[in-house]
């Protein structure tokens, strides 16, 4: 500051400066003060002290903003010729008077802060305050910075104001705020003090900025985990209050428990991140550990749910809806996985009692869709007029009401993977259980009935997908097993069995070979064997007809 104020030359070399520091002490003030004064005249001093007077009437007018252009114009040089007719000590007590002014005035016109109020309630409050003392020292400072520049006095206006708005801000981060009032400290704090505007804005202590943002932060995590677990506590109550109701399961009911927490969570991040990185990499494993703890205790109220319902009389909406939810936090969670944060523990136990939950309702599921089959299935082999599209309906009301969304076409794949495949096993274990020339006599060709009935079933699961998935037409690849007599030609066919469903193929084919009783047990054996063995040792082979025998055969290419 006193560098702005004229000085003397000694010697031609050396400058003095006319007015020492602010830190000097009140013995040095006295001493040069009555050194200094001996010999000036009174009527000096007296000019000395209306000159003063002016320049603090001058700086008092400037402040109020009632100066007129020619007292804006003269201050500067007025403060100037004040302070550099007087000696160190009193020239310092004149600068200490207009610091001194200019506190005041900053005193006087800050804005006063809100009312305080209840948790959450001041949201608005604040912004108001927060916008008025941002504006309030933009135009002040722009108004103020032509006169107060060149007599020294500007800095010492920016640091009074930064000295009372952070006064205020730790006034404010005192009381009994909300995680939104919090964050709205700390994005305005952000905005104000990293904009371009910054300059009017000054911060005469670069830690006090860092240290009030360390403190906003401090007291902002332990009300956001607060929050978290609040919101979270509240999605698993209401869950378990309305979750279970299969004549209320609309779509909003069947999403609503992993929508809510993922929404929940990312609404966290999200605002975190608007402040900053860091503060995101925090939140991000803070709300790894609030879902850790939601799925540790959502995953044991289901189970816990399950376990009172009878076997096969469980809602099977509410199945898909946990398999679903199940899913959904599964391709969730890694969004919550920091690479440079060691939170794996939290990660990977979310992901693995997820998929156990997941695993458990799917046997249900399998169960339930098995007991299905074996109650229709077990009646068609046995009674007349049984038809194969009661099976078929029955299984497309079990999905009807799946949301028509891409979650519950998802679900809907899954639920129609498992059901073929418990189809598909139960129809070939009743079928194998039926006398062959029972169901002959029944029904003519008992292979092209069980081709009929593969195609029925195979387009009932097709227009539940949406799609015609080659996996689920293992009924129909095992009914051409029954259209073929030749050994050779069962040789083929198996071998194909064998290599587009080896584990089906295992547990089946030897049964629907013997089950015809056209084939000795050494042919079984032998189409068998060579079945499995191109199966487990593919070469390059070729196919060749005998036109004499009519008969195909396997020969080596090599």
């Amino acid at each position: 500051m006193p560098s702005v104020f004229r000085r003397e030359k000694r010697n031609g070399n050396e400058e003095k400066p006319l007015m020492k520091t602010i830190e000097q002490t009140d013995g040095e003030h006295a001493s040069a003060y009555s050194s200094q004064q001996s010999g000036v005249p009174d009527l000096i001093a007296v000019d000395v002290e209306a000159s003063n007077k002016r320049v603090l009437n001058t700086l008092r007018k400037i402040l109020s903003d009632q100066s007129t252009p020619e007292d804006f114009e003269d201050f500067s040089a007025e403060v100037l010729k004040t302070l550099s007719k007087l000696n160190d000590s009193y020239s310092q007590n004149r600068l200490c008077e207009y610091l001194q002014e200019i506190d005041q005035f900053v005193e006087r016109c800050f804005p006063m802060l809100p009312a305080e109020g209840p948790q959450g309630s001041q949201v608005k409050q604040i912004q108001d305050f927060l916008k008025s003392a941002q504006s309030m020292i933009y135009d002040e400072v722009h108004r103020l910075t032509p006169a107060l520049r060149d007599a020294g006095l500007l800095v010492h206006l920016m640091d009074s104001y930064s000295r009372h708005l952070f006064t205020k801000l730790d006034l404010l981060l005192n009381r009994d705020l909300s995680v939104k009032e919090i964050f709205c400290l700390l994005l305005w704090g952000r905005d104000v003090f990293f904009s371009p505007d910054s300059q009017f804005f000054r911060v005469y202590d670069p830690l006090l900025l860092t240290g009030w943002f360390e403190r906003a932060k401090g007291k902002l995590l332990p009300k956001l985990k607060n929050d978290i677990s609040t919101t979270l506590q509240n999605i698993l109550c209401y869950d378990e209050q309305h979750g279970h109701n299969e004549d209320s399961m609309d779509e909003e009911t069947f999403i609503r428990v992993h929508l809510d927490v993922t929404q929940c969570l990312n609404a966290v991040i999200q605002r975190s991140k608007e402040f900053s990185h860091m503060l995101m990499c925090t939140a991000q494993t803070l709300c790894l550990k609030q879902l850790h703890h939601f799925v540790q205790e959502y995953v044991y109220a289901e189970k816990k749910h399950l376990e009172k319902q009878q076997h096969l009389k469980k809602n099977s909406m509410h199945l898909f809806r946990l398999i679903s939810t199940c899913r959904q936090l599964r391709f969730f969670a890694p969004r919550l996985k920091n690479p440079a944060i060691n939170n794996s523990d939290d990660f990977s136990n979310i992901i693995l009692m997820l998929e156990e939950l997941e695993d458990y309702v799917l046997s249900i599921v399998q169960k339930m869709m098995k007991h299905l089959a074996q109650d229709f299935l077990r009646r068609y082999f046995k009674e007349e007029g049984v038809q194969i599209q009661m099976l078929t309906k029955a299984i497309q009301q079990q999905c009807a009401s799946l949301p028509q969304n891409n979650v519950g076409k998802e679900i809907r794949e899954i639920f129609v993977n498992v059901s073929n495949d418990c189809v598909s096993r139960v129809y070939l274990d009743c079928l194998m259980k039926s006398e062959f020339r029972r169901l002959e006599k029944r029904w003519g060709n008992v292979g092209e009935r069980m081709r009929e009935n593969a195609v029925s079933l195979h387009s009932t699961f097709t227009e539940l997908n949406g799609s015609d998935d080659k996996r689920n037409r293992l009924l129909q690849r095992m009914s051409e097993i029954l259209f073929c007599d030749d050994v050779e030609a069962l040789k083929i066919t198996c071998c194909h069995l064998f290599k587009d469903f080896p584990q089906d193929s295992e547990q089946y084919v030897p049964g629907l070979l013997r089950w015809k009783k056209v084939l000795s047990e050494r042919q079984v054996k032998e189409v068998l064997n060579v079945s499995r063995d191109l199966c487990l040792n593919p070469k390059p082979r070729c196919f060749t007809c005998q036109p004499l025998k009519g008969l195909c055969c396997f020969l080596s290419c090599e």
